[in-house]
């Protein structure tokens, strides 16, 4: 079934160093600045105490190391090291996600390079209930493989990662995805992966397949948001390179809602939606997020790609949302234009307690931004507002980096923010920040003004931020 999706614009936000109002106060920290860190996440636990996780980003034969890290502290306390206890989990580690239960015990989704699978990936879980800092207490179990045939897994470290949460109880749940005709039988698909109990025990885990086949051929997931209603009932937002479903001629390519309402172990309990196209491009990449309100209502932080079917579209940032009792009916979704000028890539949307969207994006310039609404925010009359976080001028000073004597100037550019809410409301992000350098070349035999340049990854930084609630 086809969506009909009734868009609106409002309020446009136009977000640049120079040209909008900056957060007043804020207060953050890189982790482990002396050394590379990249996919970075946060979440905090009812008691206020910041959950982090973030990998090595180096060789994977120097370690590369998943990490899990703690505060108990203020938000501004924790924007130095040192209240801070950390403890390396998994060499060989790509990604890593963090979710607490109602107890406040860190959960972890950890991949890594696949033991067994060569080129392949590995999804293993971690949870630890107690003095966590201490590697000993983590209980860690390898749930499911992956090889990527097909190069699903392009970019995946410069890109959000929302695939795995925990529902009210604290089981965990995720998303991944395998093309793997390597192994016999072949493996491939989308798979929605549940535990009620004893999850460290592989056996425990249900794997339920999402995607449509023909023959040997299989859809393509992109970047799956995956959320929960407050009974469990799973939502997932992804870009779908679709196959034709039943009475259809052919498969449309697009963001897809995907929902279950009871036996979601069972393939055919799913049902989608197509809502929108998604665009293309990787510079801005199109990306999406997913939350779910109080009543069981879901809302999209969808940043919009290059080539949208409505020109005007492309590279806007979009919020969109669904107050219908079935949400794959026709013209059950609605959304607001809230920028567009590229910006708002990366978008991670949160609701506060009452249920009000807040957004953290990059802006043109790959600079951190912040979104929110207060006021009819589900309807074309919604008011929408934003500041500026931080940017390369605020940041080359917290953290300066040597370049190499043959590059004479850098560019820092913002990754995969992760947004979460204190329980007072104020928001924390964490992301990922490069520093590129313009580095010079002169090939020999060329006459001496001809010089060559080329940017270069110098430094990847996952860093955590904090401010009070605009």
């Amino acid at each position: 079934m086809q969506t009909r999706l009734t868009l609106s614009v409002v309020t446009l936000v136009v977000l640049s160093g120079a040209a909008q109002a900056q957060v007043a106060d804020r207060s953050g920290l890189f982790f482990e600045d002396y050394r590379g860190t990249g996919s970075s996440d946060v979440a905090i636990d009812p008691s206020g105490v910041v959950h982090a996780a973030y990998v090595h980003y180096e060789p994977t034969a120097e370690g590369a190391a998943a990490v899990y890290a703690s505060c108990a502290g203020e938000a501004g306390a924790c924007a130095t090291s040192g209240p801070w206890s950390l403890v390396e989990l998994m060499p060989a580690a790509h990604d890593v996600q963090v979710a607490v239960t109602p107890e406040g015990q860190p959960r972890l989704l950890i991949v890594t390079d696949s033991v067994g699978q060569p080129g392949g990936l590995d999804y293993s879980y971690a949870e630890c209930d107690d003095a966590c800092s201490v590697a000993a207490n983590w209980r860690i179990s390898l749930i499911a493989t992956s090889w990527d045939a097909m190069g699903m897994a392009f970019a995946t470290d410069t890109m959000p990662q929302r695939s795995f949460v925990l529902d009210a109880q604290g089981h965990p749940r995720f998303i991944y995805s395998d093309r793997n005709y390597s192994i016999e039988p072949d493996h491939y698909g989308t798979f929605y992966m549940s535990c009620d109990t004893g999850c460290t025990d592989p056996g425990n885990w249900t794997e339920t397949d999402l995607a449509r086949h023909s023959d040997y051929d299989t859809e393509i997931f992109d970047a799956p948001a995956l959320a929960l209603t407050a009974d469990g009932r799973p939502r997932v937002v992804a870009r779908v390179f679709a196959l034709p479903g039943p009475g259809e001629e052919e498969g449309k390519e697009g963001l897809y809602y995907l929902a279950c309402e009871s036996n979601c172990t069972e393939t055919p309990s799913w049902t989608r939606t197509w809502m929108i196209d998604a665009g293309g491009g990787t510079y801005p990449s199109p990306t999406w997020d997913l939350q779910i309100d109080g009543q069981g209502r879901p809302r999209v932080a969808f940043f919009a790609g290059d080539g949208m079917e409505q020109e005007d579209l492309s590279h806007s940032l979009i919020y969109l949302w669904c107050d219908e009792a079935d949400c794959l009916a026709d013209s059950a979704w609605n959304g607001s234009v809230i920028a567009n000028e590229s910006i708002g890539e990366g978008a991670s949307l949160a609701l506060d307690a009452e249920g009000r969207p807040r957004m953290a994006f990059l802006n043109a310039s790959s600079e951190l931004g912040y979104a929110w609404c207060d006021e009819a925010c589900e309807t074309p009359d919604g008011v929408w507002d934003a500041v500026f976080v931080e940017g390369q001028s605020d940041l080359t000073g917290v953290r300066p980096t040597a370049l190499p004597f043959t590059c004479d100037g850098e560019l820092w550019n913002g990754l995969a923010p992760q947004l979460t809410l204190l329980p007072d409301g104020a928001p924390m992000v964490t992301y990922d920040l490069t520093v590129q350098g313009r580095c010079l070349y002169h090939e020999e035999g060329r006459p001496e003004d001809e010089i060559d340049y080329s940017f270069h990854e110098i430094w990847h930084g996952a860093r955590m931020v904090a401010f009070p609630a605009p």
